[in-house]
Formats: C-alpha cells, structure tokens, sequence
C-alpha cells in the first residue's frame, strides 16, 4: 500500500472556511442551502434478516452500484473486520447502549462489533483523546478496528485552524481504514466554517465517505426545538444512516461492546472540552499512512414513503469521498412524537453564540 497523496497546505484549506465563517449573520438562515436533488438508484433493497422481526425498520437500502452503474461494495464487504469505532458527543451518545440503543440496534444485526465512544460536551479534541486510548500502536486483526464513524463539531470554540488540525490528526490516524464522516447542523450561522473544513478533508482522503447530516437532520421531526438534538425519531435516523453506509459484514458475529468513555456529567451543563477520562498527552511526530482506493460509488437509502438519500463516494486520485443528500428524504412524524426517553441526554439551555453551550 502506498503512502496518502498529500493535501493542499491547512491554510489554503481554511480559507474558504475562514471567508464561510465571517459571512455568516441571522440572515444567513434563511438561505435555501438544500442540495439539488441527486438521480436515485432503481430498485430498492431492505435490511437482512438478521434483523429483528418485531423491530419496525424505518429505512430501506438498495445495493450501492459504480458510476457505470455495475454493482458496487459496501464498507462491509470490503472491510478486514467488523469492529467498527463510533466516536462522538451527546448526539452519537444518545443513541448508545447506556441512552437509546439505536446504533447497536441497527448494526449488531448487520455483524458489526460496535464500540460507541461518545460523551455529551466534547470539542473536536475529544476524538483524538478516544483514538489515544483505545487504538493500538501495534493491534492484532482482533485488537484493531475496521472502520470507524467521526461525528464531532457540533461544539466549536470558533477556530477553524484549530478544528482542522484536529480533525486532520483524528483522519490520519485512523486512515487506511473506511472512515465515515459526518457534518453538523448549522443551528449557529457560524457552524458553516465547520461543515466547509470537514466537506474538504472527506475530499481530500480516499478512504473517507462523508454522510451529511446538517442536510438530513432538515427533515421534519428529525430535530429538537433547539434545532441541534436529534428527537427519538432522529436518533433512529441517525442509525440508520451509519447502517446505509456500512451495510452487512460476513466477518464474525456482532456485538455491542461496552463504551470506555462514560462520563455524562457534561450534559446541560454548558461546560466542553476533554474526557474525566481517557486523555493522555499526544506526540505530533509524523505518521506514515496509506489508503485504499475505491471506485465511485452510489448508496441511496430509502424510507418506507419512497423518499431516499444519497450517498456517493469516489476512489481513486480524484479523492474518496462524499456525500449524501436527500433526494426527496420525507420522514414520517409519529402524530403526536413519542416523548423523550428518561434517559436521553437533556439538551441544553440555548445561549449566545458566544456563550459556550454545548451539546
């Protein structure tokens, strides 16, 4: 395997975000940022039947197809293993085993081994604490993990140099393996300059495929009244998105490992940054990394009402990624919308931009 083609210089990687960011006012939400509705693939799939009967599936996926169309791979069936890392904050916990479940729900049944690293409050910093503790300087093929899931920046000390040069660290680390990578909501005009950092990288590396969720989480009943938190509905959405992307895996048997980051004390309280536990001083030395190239392809996940979201990633020298965008995603709001589990994770008082809460 050979070494990552290397990217444009961080500065010239930021400046788009920088010139996003500053442009950023309350007028800024009332643009249409809605992505132009990408051509869905025919035919449409469901989950295996390893999924529980009596557990309503919410989404249906179709077989993802190259750009010419012919039949293409899911991360599942080109990963080594089926350990898969999720790394995140109170979004990504609140569908852990200790709040909602949903993410084991829907991949354990798909063979996946799945580790939700995710505590409520936590800066983009937090994935490098996470990948501090529990990846291996040397793991065996039952140590390692095969693919992992990004979902950080929805807490932002308004620095895109320093949320770039972390997230960097966190690709690199985790690179060769499928790395799924997700966007935030823009429920601050501000949070643009993040999305626009992270839209770069999952350009930029081979190995990553970008799932947009600031486009997703649009939908009706997706969202909290705090336009950030995702409700019951949108915790399952949520699943079944990393579900769509990673699809089944054939390699041992699924489980729901148990989470070395725990520390919910963060929720509501408008305090971020770090872990009570897991950090640990970390080495900026160079790392040799390599990637695997795969051919463009098209996932489309579908729901029940025939809308469908979109993902596409590409291989090869012209970069790996993408991007998902809804189609036409209707999601069908329960009338009236369950109530929050007691124990999903408060959301938090909405303060100033510059006040610091947190999610």
């Amino acid at each position: 395997m050979g070494a990552m083609i290397r990217r444009a210089p961080l500065t010239a990687l930021i400046a788009l975000a920088v010139t996003a960011g500053a442009c950023g006012s309350a007028a800024d939400e009332s643009v249409d940022v809605t992505a132009a509705p990408v051509q869905t693939v025919a035919g449409v799939g469901v989950l295996p039947d390893t999924v529980p009967a009596g557990r309503q599936q919410r989404v249906f996926v179709p077989a993802p197809v190259n750009a010419d169309g012919s039949p293409a791979d899911l991360i599942g069936e080109v990963a080594p293993g089926n350990r898969v890392l999720i790394i995140g904050d109170s979004i990504i916990a609140s569908t852990s085993s200790r709040y909602g479940r949903q993410m084991c729900d829907e991949l354990v049944p798909l063979g996946w081994q799945v580790a939700v690293e995710a505590e409520p409050s936590r800066f983009i910093d937090f994935g490098n604490q996470v990948l501090d503790r529990v990846l291996d300087d040397d793991p065996t093929p039952e140590t390692d993990w095969h693919t992992a899931v990004v979902f950080l920046g929805s807490n932002y000390r308004g620095d895109p140099f320093a949320y770039a040069a972390e997230l960097e660290e966190i690709l690199d680390r985790l690179a060769p393996r499928p790395t799924v990578l997700f966007t935030v909501t823009e429920y601050r005009s501000n949070y643009a300059a993040v999305n626009d950092v992270i839209r770069q990288f999952a350009e930029e590396y081979d190995n990553v495929t970008l799932l947009d969720w600031e486009q997703i989480a649009q939908e009706p009943g997706v969202l909290s009244s705090d336009r950030l938190h995702p409700t019951e509905l949108g915790r399952e959405v949520l699943a079944q998105a990393v579900a769509g992307a990673l699809g089944p895996v054939s390699i041992g048997e699924g489980d729901c490992l148990r989470s070395v980051f725990r520390d919910d004390s963060g929720t509501g309280s408008g305090s971020g940054g770090g872990s009570s536990v897991g950090s640990s001083s970390r080495s900026s030395s160079s790392r040799t990394v390599t990637t695997t190239t795969r051919p463009a392809t098209t996932t489309t996940i579908a729901d029940s009402g025939g809308g469908s979201v979109t993902t596409t990633t590409t291989g090869g020298d012209g970069g790996g990624v993408v991007t998902t965008a809804p189609t036409t995603v209707p999601v069908t709001t329960p009338a009236p919308l369950p109530a929050p589990q007691p124990t999903t994770p408060p959301a938090p008082p909405v303060e100033p931009p510059d006040s610091g809460t947190q999610p």
